[in-house]
């Protein structure tokens, strides 16, 4: 009786008493709570990397096609709407396909070449009547449609020995021709300041009055199937993106009645970029300096719509509340150089120069900011995530 009482008394003994459970319990609790913005964290850190590495081979995808193809084409970083900070907020890339050049519908179609120096060529609207439907398109309200025409300011224009000229306008339909302008000036900044014609030289043909074959280089077309969305909860913040160490060139108008473009990048045959598309005005620029594009959260994207600093958020905001990407060290910079087409990711910076006006993207200052946060971007080409 005794040996079994000691038995049961034993057995009675093996568990854990409610203190003992309760002081495990808070023991798991405190480590919890210590461990979770770790977490958090890490995860986050991830995200953004895999948002990057994402994005790097959709750029290298379009890149490469440009060379095997041997023709241009892009990549549209899309905005997500045009109020508040949707103007500022990229979570689609899309790739832009390239289309043959244009010459004509008719097989002796030609352009009658006019001005001095020659800056105006005119087409057959019969011969031509791609040139025709554009006109109608670029030349009739409203303007929002203009991204519809099939040839598009900025479009190369091709004239005999191969001279390719940035088409600047695409007149008015009058009686049965269409009068496309271009400038065929180099320009050079001589010591007296003036820009000065450097072709065609005298005598040399193209010239007035000239009949002559031609071919436009039409800017690719958004693909309905090279798409990329970006990871839930991640964006490419334009407020901190554009060209050279501090341009921010692509971030919307403080107008709200001004519509921001998409912004496109177009990659030629050999790889490089040619062509950088972001304004209203649909006008190419040739890059001269590195590529930006800021990668962070898109709960994180402040809105610089408004006629009035109050009515704009602060860019540089580093409350709890709304802590913006630039000043956030999980944000990364993607960059494009624009002489090899190649992308690279780097790590963002410290910001320790706020501009005068941190709502205002154009504000004084705000480019030594830029300059401040893509400081690793001058010290490596890459940084492993």
């Amino acid at each position: 009786m005794l040996n079994q009482f000691r038995s049961l008394r034993a057995h009675s003994r093996a568990g854990f008493t409610l203190v003992e459970l309760l002081v495990v319990l808070l023991i798991f609790m405190i480590l919890v709570a210590v461990s979770l913005p770790i977490v958090k964290g890490l995860i986050s850190d991830q995200k953004v990397s895999r948002t990057a590495q994402s994005i790097e081979a959709f750029i290298d995808a379009a890149r490469s096609r440009a060379i095997g193809e041997g023709r241009t084409v892009g990549v549209r970083f899309e905005r997500l709407g045009d109020a508040n900070f949707r103007r500022s907020t990229c979570v689609r890339l899309r790739q832009l396909v390239g289309v043959p050049p244009y010459s004509g519908d008719a097989a002796d179609a030609t352009a009658v070449l006019s001005g001095s120096p020659v800056n105006t060529a005119v087409f057959d609207t019969a011969d031509s009547p791609l040139l025709y439907l554009s006109s109608k398109i670029l030349n009739t309200a409203p303007t929002s449609d203009d991204y519809l025409s099939p040839i598009q300011k900025g479009d190369l224009l091709e004239l005999p020995g191969g001279r390719s000229v940035a088409i600047s306008g695409i007149g008015a339909v009058s009686g049965a021709s269409v009068s496309v302008s271009f400038d065929l000036f180099e320009n050079f900044n001589v010591a007296s300041g003036v820009n000065v014609n450097r072709f065609p030289a005298a005598g040399v043909s193209p010239s007035a009055g000239s009949e002559v074959k031609y071919s436009i280089k039409r800017s690719p077309v958004p693909s309905t199937s090279k798409i990329l969305t970006l990871p839930r909860g991640m964006a490419i913040d334009f407020n901190y993106s554009g060209i050279g160490l501090g341009g921010s060139q692509f971030a919307p108008s403080t107008n709200s009645a001004i519509t921001p473009r998409s912004v496109d990048l177009m990659f030629n045959s050999d790889g490089a970029v040619t062509q950088v598309i972001y304004n209203t005005a649909n006008d190419r620029l040739y890059p001269t300096g590195m590529i930006f594009f800021c990668i962070g959260e898109i709960d994180s994207i402040a809105s610089v719509e408004g006629a009035t600093a109050a009515d704009r958020e602060n860019l540089f905001s580093a409350d709890s509340k709304l802590t913006t990407n630039v000043m956030s060290s999980d944000s990364l910079w993607l960059v494009v150089n624009p002489g090899s087409g190649q992308v690279t990711t780097v790590a963002n910076a410290s910001v320790g120069t706020i501009p005068s006006d941190p709502t205002d993207p154009t504000a004084t200052g705000f480019g030594a900011a830029m300059q401040d946060a893509r400081l690793f971007t001058t010290y490596s080409d890459t940084v492993s995530q």
